[in-house]
Order: structure tokens, then C-alpha cells, then sequence
């Protein structure tokens, strides 16, 4: 779209769609660059001299500005000269103009909608990195898990660190803090000189110094998980012996992948309808906005201030339950997965770590099978509670937020330390009942009681065994976390390549900026990660626990575990008594 600038000799126009008296083609309208004003009749030109429409006066140059004319505050003397000339108003030659339309492009509900068109712009970037590339790399991290487990631990410390350094490096570069590739709000060529700021810039310049900061705390991280690696490699080995006997755990994650995708589209086009359900209200104009209205033939003051959506009590409440309801089913997902993987491996444990007999054919399938027919409504219990303690922090956090618009915010600093305990206790109580029900889908997995008996059952072991499992667990939790994030962090550099391209940088395919899209790509695939992984971290989990199960029926002394799994534990008895001492 090229924006009008001044004419170098004489004074050039943009008129209104052509209605009304104004007998004109679109076409013809389109051919004279959008100026009919020499067809004006005299009152049309009065009102135009007026500043009040049909036709404007170009006096300022413009640029393309996320596909809207942005006013340059420097007016063309020609053209000014001519207005003058032609007795139109006095138009007031400084910077208010320019702040009003700078002021517009950059407020919030600008800079949001702009980048949820960004989103829908880069939907084949979405598809692959946010989509197929971590499903690839989940896979293939599995398998390398599977064949090379004693150096996985520090393949993905390195591959992290490296992964980590460039991210931050893109970073840098469309803020503009290394060479000559920040991003630009305008469009198309323009004058080098003209120079416009946009917030989205600023939320770079941001997310550049969050990443300095992330990748300085990872790097000082590494360094400290160094000495405790070679404890996550024993405990990686007791799981990829699992998964190498159990080889369905390597491909049963695309079973809920493929079924919170099919969800997530139902659930999303339900969205879009449900918010598309208020009505639409034309709002109060006052007398802030006018323009010359051609087929009343008069200046009108009510039309020009847009519109807004409002919900009744009924589509409000529909919403917010189609929200605690998608994510109430991710939970539900998300927790028949872990149970199932736990199953399986608990059907390993109790065959002593051996392929035998013992162990059910297809043991992914026959844990399915019990799930379906004994455990799906303590499955629910478990996912409705973490949902619920999530939904009330999310609704406390947005009672903040409003009311921190109003200034109600207890100014005190009792009141202040009160509501942040509060969010703290919030967190921590979360953290808790999830890390609880994870333990308890396994022990409904192991023992097949009901949901709050296993959450019991299963907080018992865990206390009376803290010292014996607590290191052994954190370390290999902290490896495959790193793992988690290196497939999401593959999934955003790749993201940022494939948005630097010519696609994305011109035309109507340009973004306003990659920070939405590689951010969305980069959840994505920490989701579709944490399902992957989730068989390692399972596996881990349930064999510990199934340790401490068998610990308990057989007076201290497991009889099933498998012997790498004791060796491991005995180490870590040892240097625990060796510290203590």
C-alpha cells in the first residue's frame, strides 16, 4: 500500500469513498489516486476547506505504517502554501498529530491484535516448529535414551547451553542490539530518515534481557549439575532399560498428542463461537470524532467511534466454563497418559526387571484396558482438583490486575505483603496437590485403589523414604527437564529462521514482530515434549516408588527391584551417611 506524500508543485488530495452525490466509479476513484476534489461542488469544497471531508489535504507525508498512514510532524512548505492559498483553515505545524496516531498504533488492543495476526500469518511456521519438528526430536531424544544413555546426560547439557546462547543471539538481532536487522513497523520503502517506534521493539528489547538473564542462571547451573551427572546417568539406565523392554513406551505419546490435537480444535472452534455470541453495541461518540457523512449531506458526530462486543450474564458464564473446561480435559489427558505409562512400567518392576512371562503382552495395551475399566473416575477426581486450585489463582491474579487499574490496590505494606503470601501459598499449595496426584496416578496404576487412598498410600512411601530416593529423583528430573528444554528451544530457533526468511519480512505476509510466534512455537513444543518425556520421567517415578512399595512389604529389603536401580540407591545411601558423619 503506498501512502500519500505532498505533491512537489501543487497541493494534492485524498477524498472518501465516492457516494452519495459524487457520481464516480471505483474504479475511476482508484485511477485518480483517490482525489475527486475538482468535482466537488462549492459547499463539498467549503467543508473540505474546513477539514471536515469529502476530500483532505496531503500536507504532511505519510509512511505505511502496519498497513495504516502514520503522519510524518513535518509539513511540505509547497503544500502548505497552497492550502493557505486556497483559504483553508490554519493547521497547527507540530508534533500533536503525530503523537495522536503514534499514541493509537501502539495502544495495547493495537499491539494484541496485531500479534494474533502475526499468529495467523505464520501458520505454517506454527505447523512445523510448533508441531512436527518437536514430535521428531521427542522421538528421536527417546531413541538416542534407548542406545546411548551413559552419554545423553551431558549431550543435553551442551546441546542446552548451546541452544540457549543462540536463541538469546536472535534476540539481540531484531531488537538491534547486534547488526542491522531489528524489526520496522513500516512497510515497503521509505525515506531512511523517517523513523518510527513501536511498542512491539520495546517487548523485544525486553524479552532480549530476560534471555541474558535466563542464559547467564543456566550457564552457572550447568556448572553446578556437573558433579551430580553421573548419578542422573544410573537412573537414566534403570529407565532405558525399561523402555528397551517395553518398546510401545517409545510411540504410545502420539496417542495423546493425537487426541489433545483433535480436542484442541473442537475446543477451540467452540471458543470462537461462544465469543462471537455477545452483541454488538455502537459506542457513545459524544462530540470527540466528526465526518462529513455524503449521503446525509451533513457532518456527522455518532458513527466514527466504533463499536463494542457485549456479553450477557449466560454467554459470560458459558465461557468461563468452556475455559476451566479446556483445561480441565488437558489435565484429564495428561493424567490417563501418566497413568498408563505407569502401569506398564509397574507390570516390569513386578516381573523383577526381566522380560518374562509374567509381563503382559503389549503391556501398553492391557494398561490402557484397566484404566478405561477401573480408574477413569479417580483420574477426573485428580485433574478437577488441580484445575480447580488453578482456576482460583487465575481469577485472584485478575482481581489484582482490575484492581490495580482503578488504584484500589491496598497501598499499605501489610496489605501488600498479605496478598503476595497469599499468591505465594497459592503456588505452593499447586505445586503440592500436582506433584501429589502425579505420585497418586501411579500408585492407582501400581495398587488400582482410588484416588485419594493412592495420594495417601503414596505420600507415606515418599516421606519415610526422602532420604534414600530424594537426590536420585531431582537429578534425574533435572536432566530431562533440560531435555524438555531443548527441544523447545530447537523448535524457536527454527521458528526464527524460518520467520527471518523474505516470506515474513515484505508484502502482506509481514510480521510485526517474531516475538508471538516463536514464543507460541516455543510452548508448543514444551508441550508436545513434556508428553514425550513424561515415559522417562514416569518410568523414573513409578520404579522408585514400586521400590518403595516393595521396600515396605518386605520389611526394608526389596525383592524385585532391578539391580541397577539397587546399586544406584546403595550409592546414594552411602555418600548420605558419609556426609552425615
Amino acid at each position: 500500500m503506498d501512502c500519500p506524500i505532498p505533491s512537489e508543485d501543487s497541493l494534492n488530495w485524498v477524498c472518501d469513498y465516492p457516494e452519495g452525490d459524487i457520481r464516480l466509479s471505483l474504479d475511476d476513484w482508484i485511477d485518480r489516486n483517490y482525489d475527486y476534489f475538482a468535482d466537488l461542488t462549492p459547499e463539498l469544497r467549503n467543508t473540505s476547506l474546513q477539514l471536515q471531508g469529502p476530500c483532505y489535504p496531503v500536507i504532511f507525508p505519510s509512511v505505511n505504517v502496519y498497513w495504516t498512514c502514520q503522519f510524518i510532524a513535518r509539513a511540505s512548505n509547497v503544500s502548505l502554501k497552497h492550502w493557505e492559498q486556497m483559504g483553508g483553515v490554519k493547521v497547527i505545524e507540530d508534533i500533536a498529530i503525530d503523537q495522536s496516531i503514534h499514541r493509537s498504533i501502539n495502544s495495547r488492543s493495537s499491539v494484541l491484535k496485531r500479534y494474533v495476526a502475526d499468529v495467523g500469518k505464520a501458520w505454517p511456521v506454527l505447523l512445523v516448529c510448533g508441531g512436527f519438528l518437536p514430535l521428531f526430536l521427542s522421538i528421536i531424544w527417546l531413541l538416542m535414551i534407548r542406545h546411548f544413555v551413559t552419554g545423553m546426560p551431558w549431550i543435553t547439557v551442551i546441546i542446552f547451553n548451546v541452544l540457549i546462547v543462540s536463541v538469546t543471539m536472535f534476540y539481540y538481532l531484531k531488537a538491534g542490539w547486534i547488526g542491522n536487522d531489528a524489526i520496522s513497523p513500516i512497510i515497503g520503502e521509505h525515506d531512511p530518515y523517517y523513523h518510527v517506534s513501536a511498542r512491539e521493539l520495546s517487548h523485544l528489547h525486553a524479552a532480549a534481557v530476560f534471555m541474558t538473564i535466563l542464559m547467564i542462571v543456566a550457564f552457572l547451573s550447568s556448572i553446578a549439575i556437573v558433579r551430580r551427572i553421573l548419578m542422573a546417568t544410573s537412573v537414566l539406565k534403570v529407565a532405558a532399560k525399561v523402555i528397551r523392554e517395553v518398546q510401545a513406551l517409545i510411540i504410545f505419546p502420539v496417542i495423546p498428542y493425537a487426541i489433545l490435537a483433535i480436542f484442541y480444535m473442537f475446543w477451540l472452534s467452540a471458543a470462537l463461537h461462544l465469543f462471537s455470541s455477545g452483541s454488538v453495541v455502537q459506542n457513545d461518540c459524544g462530540a470527540n470524532c466528526c465526518a462529513y457523512d455524503l449521503k446525509a449531506k451533513r457532518l456527522s458526530c455518532n458513527s466514527c467511534c466504533g463499536y463494542t462486543l457485549h456479553y450477557t450474564s449466560h454467554i459470560a458464564a458459558a465461557i468461563l466454563f468452556h475455559l476451566f473446561g479446556g483445561y480441565w480435559a488437558t489435565q484429564f489427558f495428561i493424567a490417563c497418559s501418566s497413568t498408563v505409562i505407569a502401569g506398564s512400567v509397574a507390570s516390569y518392576y513386578w516381573a523383577r526387571g526381566e522380560t518374562s512371562a509374567e509381563v503382559p503382552f503389549l503391556p501398553v495395551f492391557s494398561s490402557m484396558k484397566r484404566l478405561v475399566r477401573y480408574s477413569l473416575g479417580s483420574i477426573a477426581i485428580g485433574s478437577l482438583i488441580v484445575s480447580f486450585i488453578e482456576s482460583i489463582r487465575f481469577i485472584l491474579e485478575a482481581l489484582r490486575r482490575k484492581l490495580k487499574l482503578f488504584n484500589s490496590m491496598p497501598g499499605s505494606w501489610f496489605g501488600k505483603v498479605m496478598y503476595q503470601t497469599s499468591q505465594g501459598c497459592l503456588r505452593f499449595i499447586g505445586c503440592v496437590i500436582r506433584s501429589v496426584n502425579r505420585n497418586a496416578y501411579i500408585m492407582i496404576a501400581i495398587t488400582g485403589k482410588g484416588f485419594f487412598k493412592a495420594s495417601e498410600v503414596a505420600t507415606e512411601l515418599i516421606m519415610s523414604n526422602i532420604l534414600r530416593i530424594g537426590k536420585v529423583n531431582v537429578i534425574g528430573d533435572v536432566i530431562l527437564f533440560l531435555g524438555k528444554l531443548c527441544v523447545s528451544l530447537t523448535s524457536a530457533l527454527f521458528a526464527f529462521l524460518m520467520l527471518d526468511t523474505h516470506k515474513y519480512k515484505s508484502a502482506h505476509n509481514k510480521i510485526s514482530s517474531p516475538l508471538f510466534p516463536v514464543l507460541v512455537c516455543w510452548g508448543f513444543g514444551y508441550i508436545v515434549a513434556t508428553l514425550f518425556f513424561g515415559v522417562v520421567e514416569m518410568s523414573i517415578d513409578t520404579i522408585i516408588l514400586s521400590f518403595c512399595q516393595d521396600s515396605d512389604e518386605h520389611q526394608g529389603t526389596a525383592q524385585y527391584a532391578p539391580p541397577l536401580l539397587i546399586q544406584t540407591l546403595d550409592h546414594q545411601n552411602n555418600e548420605m551417611q558419609r556426609l552425615t558423619q
